[in-house]
């Protein structure tokens, strides 16, 4: 194991290194070299530009000739340096075997002489002021800089129809110098009048409305335009979303929303495969806007060897209040696992509430009738009654791939036995991960982490129904190992006199406990791998211990769709077991492992 986590950590620290290695396919564009005499901070600047310019430009990638891409990067690096405030700057190329080296003669950096604002009286007052002053250096970064803060505090305290900013900077080569003249177009200040919306066909306009923060009377503002056409997206209702302002009638103007529709039913089709389940199909269909106010009804299959499942579920938005949502659902389940066969029928809603931008709290109710036998001969009818509890805290930046943040997930659920008022437990689990990526590092690498701990306590491990027990391994467990085939066993006697003792399959457990680490590489846009590293384990006690794990490793490719990345991981159990474990896995599915 430790060797893998070498392994792992010098994939990433490769994907760092400066002087990158060039891998065919992804990468033909010569190395270089930066010389900057007495400036390594420009030096370095200048060097990590042009690194990200490399990544970005597809016209540069066209070239074969080192010297053209000598002559092209000379004359971005002189544009660079202007950018700076070096305007007498020059960069000569030498081209070599062995890549191509630029040497730059910065000279002087010119300074800001004069600040000049072209700004109206009345709409001055209150204006902090600029983020340079004069003798600043004039780098292009702080005189946009300054463009923006005027932007920003006309939107904030005017009502201008149209906020028009823009500079000139007049350079005086003989004092290294420049003066920098900053001016606001003239407009008219106007409050919203009437809003409106076109081009609904099935969505009921009122419950758009609410989505806008919209209304008449006040300050006219476009900021707030261009974030309620991104409501309007978000809804997934509305396939585009265009803004239209008349023409000021007596201190007023229009707003009217162009929208058009998009298909609100989906047709859905997938395939999967893992070594331990085999081959499988699912099927979906939705239909996002079923009662015109965005209500959204997903009806979903799924089929291999050992599951078969049909599942619906009604989702309402704004249910009472505007941040409060409720899920509505049914299924009916069959599961063949080789420690136990169930066949299973859910009911429950469940209401979840945004608190904040990254909070959610939920609260529901379920109702599952199930039989379950398990492999020793058991078999039991149940009625279990729960209700669900969860917080949710969420900071990443994409939920199928994501790329920085982290979550933390607590769920507590109590369950009754209708049927057997003494069949009472609670069932607790607490998922975090985090996610951070090295943007400027070559392959873009990111360091995924997951933590998964689960407890059930209320009653002995054979009094919990064997579905609601904890297993471990699998593909969204232990990578390496069989689906639930990690946890407790037990040591079942000879079928024959004089025969040896034989174990179990797993009988699951009352704790659970889980680590993943992953690094992940993108190698272009569309491909990528990963190296990984899992453990776990499930226990009969219901005490979560990170230090008596089983531990899996391996590698995976993925592609990455507009949608979500195609994943297809090989994996090895570390800690194999002699004829329990198989020497590999393979997992294809949808969507990042965590």
């Amino acid at each position: 194991m430790r060797v893998f986590i070498g392994i792992l950590v010098a994939g990433l620290l490769l994907s760092a290194w400066q002087p990158a290695l060039a891998i065919p396919f992804f990468d033909h564009l010569p190395d270089y070299k930066v010389r900057v005499a007495g400036d390594r901070d420009l030096q370095h600047w200048l060097r990590d530009e042009l690194k990200k310019l490399r990544k970005n430009n597809a016209a540069l990638k066209s070239y074969d000739d080192p010297r053209d891409v000598a002559r092209y990067e000379r004359g971005t690096l002189e544009k660079l340096l202007r950018s700076r405030g070096y305007y007498d700057g020059r960069v000569r190329e030498f081209v070599s075997a062995d890549g191509i080296t630029y040497r730059v003669t910065a000279g002087d950096q010119y300074h800001i002489k004069e600040i000049r604002l072209d700004m109206p009286a009345h709409l001055r007052r209150g204006f902090s002021g600029l983020p340079l002053k004069v003798g600043d250096p004039l780098e292009a970064s702080k005189v946009l800089a300054g463009v923006k803060a005027i932007e920003k505090y006309l939107g904030e305290n005017a009502c201008l129809l149209k906020i028009d900013v823009s500079y000139r900077a007049t350079v005086i080569h003989s004092e290294t110098a420049a003066r920098l003249e900053y001016r606001v177009a003239p407009s008219p200040q106007v409050r919203v009048g009437e809003v409106r919306m076109e081009g609904l066909t099935s969505v009921e306009p009122d419950f758009l409305q609410g989505k806008l923060h919209i209304e008449r009377g006040e300050c006219f503002n476009r900021d707030k335009i261009d974030a309620a056409r991104l409501r309007l997206l978000r809804t997934n209702l509305i396939a585009s979303a265009n803004s239209r302002i008349s023409e000021p009638y007596n201190g007023l103007v229009d707003v009217t929303f162009v929208l058009r529709e998009r298909r609100h039913h989906t047709v859905k089709l997938g395939v999967g495969y893992t070594s331990s389940e085999g081959a499988g199909v699912s099927a979906g269909w939705e239909h996002r806007n079923v009662l015109h106010r965005g209500e959204k009804i997903e009806v979903e299959t799924k089929v291999n060897p050992v599951l078969q499942k049909l599942k619906g579920d009604l989702l309402v938005p704004r249910f009472l209040q505007d941040k409060q949502n409720l899920t509505a659902s049914a299924e009916i389940s069959s599961e063949d696992r080789d420690s136990y066969t169930a066949d299973a029928l859910k009911f429950g809603a469940t209401v979840s509430r945004r608190l904040t931008k990254h909070r959610t709290a939920s609260i529901g109710t379920e109702l599952k009738f199930s039989q379950v036998d398990e492999q020793l001969g058991q078999s039991e009818s149940y009625r279990l009654l729960s209700f669900p509890l969860g917080l949710k805290w969420d900071t990443t930046d994409n939920l199928l791939d994501a790329r920085s943040g982290a979550t933390a997930a607590l769920e507590i659920r109590p369950y009754v036995d209708l049927g057997n008022s003494d069949t009472r437990f609670f069932k607790n689990t607490l998922v975090l991960t985090g996610y951070k990526t090295a943007p400027d590092w070559r392959y873009k690498p990111t360091l995924a982490l997951r933590l998964k701990a689960g407890v059930i306590t209320g009653l002995d491990n054979y009094e919990v129904p064997a579905d609601e027990r904890f297993y471990a391994g699998g593909g969204g467990s232990v990578r390496g190992y069989g689906y639930q085939a990690l946890g407790p066993r037990l040591l079942l006697p000879p079928k024959e006199p004089g025969g040896k003792p034989t174990l179990s399959d797993p009988v699951g457990g009352r704790a659970l406990s889980e680590i993943s680490l992953e690094g992940r590489l993108r190698f272009s846009d569309t491909w990528g791998g990963v190296l990984f590293l899992d453990g776990g384990n499930a226990y009969a006690d219901p005490n979560p211990n990170f230090s008596d794990l089983y531990w899996g490793a391996g590698f995976g490719v993925r592609y990455f769709t507009s949608f979500a990345p195609l994943r297809l991981d090989i994996a090895f159990p570390l800690d194999r077991r002699e004829g329990l474990d198989n020497n590999l896995q393979i997992y294809v599915s949808l969507g990042q492992a965590f």
